[in-house]
């Protein structure tokens, strides 16, 4: 038993995951172990400990260690963010199930110490839980589950409140009890509660007519550089709406040496940046590569490329925006 509590954090998260995929009386073969984490991990056990933390602005408020069946541990942080399906009054000896965030970084340490997003207590034996996005067609990510939103449904945000929003690529939690038996199984829920979430940008869209605006307004921009504006510049909106700019001219005003290869089709700006014209990876000190979602284009006899090159890549670079103009701070 001492040898257990050793065990590799790596073997722990993925028998965790296969485990959140599981049913009553089901069982998994090693070959069946999924090789990507989900959304959220799902660990239920029945509560070892509950304790108060005593560090200061430790971003916590508790942790509940809590022992499945076959003796492995977690110790969920429990944080104002932690969403109780049921009783948030959690004491030794409660059978609970918790679910978190399968890709956030989590420090190497046995038991494994995530922050809950979910918690329920006592789910009831013939009940069940998801944790999961949904697509357009309301099939979970994972491909296991596809609601059909009933007359009864509830669909609720955290604070009780109805829901009639669209609830596509929404962190859902969904109670349900009756599932069919095809692939992906389908069931009716119970209810559904969404999940607060950080505020993130819209995806849009560009139709030609919002790309041709883009353009024209692209063109009357003054781009400046530490107050002064950069002349002969000819910024563009590509289709995806991002901003491009042509590295050689922005960089040269910033006092950077810029180096063309024409067999490669590569620009070396400085000492230390690199990028090469139609692959969205750039290269900084030799360290692995960056994306930033668009690749350098030709335009015109010049490469552009977007305006996060400068923020992300060349660094100690600052960008505010007025309502005709793009000023850098270098």
């Amino acid at each position: 038993m001492k040898g257990l509590k050793h065990i590799s954090l790596a073997f722990s998260l993925v028998l965790i995951t296969a485990m959140a995929s599981l049913v009553p009386g089901q069982t998994i073969a090693a070959a069946e172990v999924p090789t990507q984490l989900p959304n959220f991990i799902m660990f239920s056990g029945k509560v070892k400990e509950v304790r108060k933390t005593t560090i200061l602005d430790a971003g916590y408020k508790e942790t509940i260690l809590a022992q499945n069946a076959e003796g492995m541990e977690v110790a969920f942080r429990i944080t104002d963010s932690t969403y109780f399906v049921t009783d948030n009054t959690v004491k030794a000896g409660d059978e609970i199930t918790g679910f978190y965030d399968g890709k956030a970084p989590m420090a190497a340490i046995y038991p494994p110490q995530p922050e809950a997003r979910v918690i329920v207590v006592g789910l009831e034996h013939d009940k069940f839980i998801k944790v999961d996005r949904v697509d357009k067609d309301l099939v979970s990510e994972d491909g296991q589950l596809k609601l059909n939103i009933g007359s009864n449904t509830k669909i609720i945000l955290e604070n009780g409140e109805a829901f009639d929003g669209d609830l596509t690529n929404r962190a859902l939690v969904v109670l349900y009890s009756v599932t069919t038996r095809s692939i992906p199984a389908q069931t009716t829920p119970e209810k559904i509660i969404v999940l607060y979430e950080k505020a993130v940008p819209p995806i849009y869209e560009f139709s030609d007519e919002d790309n041709e605006m883009l353009a024209k307004l692209s063109q009357n921009l003054i781009i400046t550089l530490n107050g002064v504006a950069i002349d002969g510049l000819k910024p563009f909106v590509n289709e995806n709406g991002v901003f491009m700019l042509p590295v050689r001219a922005v960089a040269e005003a910033m006092g950077l040496h810029v180096e063309w290869f024409g067999d490669t089709k590569t620009v070396q700006v400085g000492n230390s940046a690199s990028l090469s014209v139609g692959k969205d990876a750039y290269a900084k000190n030799r360290m692995v590569p960056v994306k930033l979602g668009t690749a350098p284009v030709l335009k015109d006899d010049s490469t552009y490329v977007p305006l996060d090159f400068f923020t992300e890549i060349i660094g100690n670079v600052t960008v505010s925006y007025t309502k005709d103009s793009i000023e850098i701070q270098y």
